[in-house]
């Protein structure tokens, strides 16, 4: 198979810059610049491919049933936005605080001993929203309340699931366990490899340098994918994300807010608002809320939700979200 233009291009770069050794400022320059751009483009030529790995099965139909864990607060002022007469959607929340504290960087910890040098991976956030994707309507119900998740990603059950139809093709599946890195590693490899002759050129200063260089490009190429991969230990999740990276959202719709619990400092967490997750376009009839099963008051909390839905309803003459509470039994102390 004929190499691309890209490639030809960056193997091109890579040769000049052989040729530049003499002159180590020089050099790193056409490294950071003229190579960089060129890495970048061979890069993207593989998005594609990689995007493949991750498409979602839908079946028979474009939409399918998705669960979304979060704090009932969350929920509320959601419902009132629209009751407002106020756009609002999911909010994809920064990576920093999540769960697995490898998020970001399961490739990078098991990528093959010849691409050591792009082991260290620092780059900047992103923005994600979590779903669970179960294959039935059947498996649908137990994962909209499932104890592991409650405790997991429900405020230990005093958060709330929401369940909805949403597009196949917003959402990437997440994949699981070294395999699915060596699928991915496969794809990258004409582009990595490339770039061989550099990362191990024997003037160590500036070996250091170039890997450094060609690993920020390469991650920050690669982050909106950084996230879409996880230790076997979490597959049970069956997960499925939407991911921004850091670079591609608009600044000016990043919002904070401050959040704290019993016992612990607090802390601000930033969110983003895609329209791709519009509220008015997801909790609509058909789809549900559950609250948690240690939901402080639940009956006044039913009572509170239905009276914001009614509100909506009466100036949208549409119906909302199903209100369920959880019955399973479980004390969070």
């Amino acid at each position: 198979m004929a190499e691309s233009e890209n490639l030809l291009n960056l193997q091109r770069s890579v040769d000049a810059a052989l040729k530049k050794r003499t002159d180590p400022d020089d050099f790193l320059r056409h490294v950071d610049s003229v190579l960089g751009g060129r890495l970048e483009d061979a890069l993207k030529e593989k998005y594609k491919e990689i995007e493949e790995l991750h498409e979602v099965e839908s079946g028979q139909s474009d939409h399918f049933t998705a669960i979304h864990y979060t704090g009932i607060d969350v929920v509320v002022s959601m419902l009132q936005n629209i009751a407002a007469g106020n756009e609002d959607s999911l909010r994809m929340y920064d990576s920093v605080h999540l769960n697995d504290p490898a998020e970001g960087n399961y490739i990078a910890s098991n990528l093959p001993k010849e691409y050591a040098w792009l082991k260290k991976k620092d780059v900047s956030h992103a923005y994600i929203a979590s779903f669970i994707t179960p294959d039935s309507q059947e498996k649908a119900e137990d994962a909209s309340n499932n104890l592991v998740f409650w405790r997991t990603y429900g405020k230990e059950g005093e958060g709330c699931s929401l369940s909805f139809r949403i597009r196949s093709d917003r959402l990437r599946m997440v994949r699981y366990g070294s395999k699915a890195v060596k699928d991915t590693v496969r794809i990258l490899k004409p582009v990595l490899d490339l770039l061989g002759p550099l990362t191990n050129i024997p003037e160590q200063n500036l070996c250091e340098k170039v890997r450094e260089t060609l690993g920020k490009i390469v991650w920050n190429s690669l982050e909106r994918f950084s996230y879409l991969y996880k230790s076997d230990a979490y597959s049970y999740e069956n997960e499925c994300r939407i991911v921004l990276a850091g670079t591609d959202v608009d600044k000016n719709k990043i919002r904070f807010e401050l959040q704290s619990g019993t016992g612990s400092p607090a802390y601000i967490r930033h969110y983003y608002a895609d329209k791709r997750l519009a509220t008015t376009k997801l909790l609509v009839s058909g789809s549900r809320i559950t609250l948690g099963p240690c939901m402080a008051y639940p009956g006044n909390m039913l009572y509170c939700l239905k009276t914001i839905l009614e509100t909506i309803k009466e100036k949208t003459r549409k119906d909302g979200p199903e209100i369920k509470v959880s019955r399973i039994p479980y004390r969070k102390y």
